[in-house]
């Protein structure tokens, strides 16, 4: 049985290569709508106290299956600050694979509880609205296309121990930059439990790199290219 560090660093790498050709980062992204955290992973990395989640893209063959599709590979950043040779035992227990899911949008609408997050529900779906409608144009003019995005730790926090979601759905999205007519890619967090939709946190301080950083400190790139 293949290790889940195997997996991920075969699926890096073959994003690594895919990521540069626009027609076939539109097509993987239109398999799907959505990535899925739980919250059973949130308590594994909970015990290590971290800064972020390091959560990488990748591409992967389901079983039976004869194309690939894009994923999502979480660690929380205390364990991915050291080589994983060094600390594969770590790795192998909190690497997590996050499949791309097909849905709709959430509706924000179901049960939301306004706990003043920095935007809007109706800003946070316009951000994944503008992905809808912009992907295509937009991946077309990227030179380098993420690989990684860290997501701040305190988010899952929030919507895990304040807001009580049994798991969030992390879904891509487009936010506006100061220059006109301008985006970045970002993440849209939703909370969710038995009664629907929990609360929306805007991804603002989220980082995707490439283009904040370069992830040449991150050390699952390093194993995987």
């Amino acid at each position: 049985m293949s290790s889940i560090i195997s997996k991920a660093s075969q699926a890096i790498r073959i994003w690594n290569e895919v990521r540069k050709t626009p027609t076939a980062v539109i097509n993987y992204f239109n398999q799907g709508a959505y990535f899925q955290l739980f919250k059973e992973d949130y308590t594994t990395w909970k015990s290590r106290k971290p800064s972020y989640i390091h959560a990488y893209l990748g591409l992967v063959q389901p079983p039976t299956k004869a194309h690939f599709s894009l994923s999502m590979f979480s660690v929380d950043s205390i364990t991915d600050k050291t080589p994983v040779e060094t600390n594969w035992e770590a790795f192998e227990t909190n690497l997590k694979h996050n499949p791309y899911r097909a849905a709709i949008i959430p509706d924000p609408s179901m049960n939301l509880i306004d706990s003043s997050p920095i935007i809007t529900p109706l800003e946070g779906l316009t951000r994944s609205i503008q992905w809808a409608l912009h992907k295509d144009l937009w991946i077309e003019k990227q030179n380098d296309l993420v690989q990684v995005f860290e997501i701040p730790f305190s988010d899952l926090s929030v919507l895990f121990e304040e807001e009580f979601a049994d798991y969030i759905i992390l879904s891509p999205a487009l936010k506006e930059q100061e220059t006109p007519n301008a985006f970045a890619i970002d993440l849209i967090l939703w909370g969710y439990n038995s009664n629907g939709v929990t609360w929306n946190r805007s991804m603002d301080f989220l980082r995707p790199a490439p283009p904040f950083s370069f992830p040449s400190n991150f050390q699952l790139i390093k194993y995987a290219l």
